[in-house]
């Protein structure tokens, strides 16, 4: 399960789908996830896309809007805005330090 979610980071989890393929309901999935990582599906994901995005802007061969765009957003002021709420400070600034 941990490692279908973070295979791909360009599209978002569809609960559905990880519970068909765990053989369990929606809302057994989100406890035994919440229970065992301490998230929501939904927050891990984002969080290891951030990881992956500091990951990638401190490489310094990708632009902001490249990282963007690799991971899937397709609004950069969002991914800008989210960026900056877990590291705060905004990608370009971030990928400089």
């Amino acid at each position: 399960m941990h490692e279908q979610l973070l295979t791909d980071l360009s599209t978002p989890p569809v609960l559905r789908e990880l519970a068909q393929q765990a053989a369990m309901s929606e809302t057994k999935l989100k406890q035994l996830f919440k229970q065992t990582f301490g998230n929501s599906v939904y927050t891990y994901f984002q969080q290891a896309r951030m990881k992956e995005a500091a990951f990638l802007l401190k490489q310094g061969q990708r632009s902001v809007a490249e990282v963007g765009y690799e991971l899937g957003f397709s609004n950069l002021s969002h991914f800008s805005r989210l960026f900056e709420k877990h590291y705060g400070l905004n990608p370009k600034r971030y990928a400089q330090s």
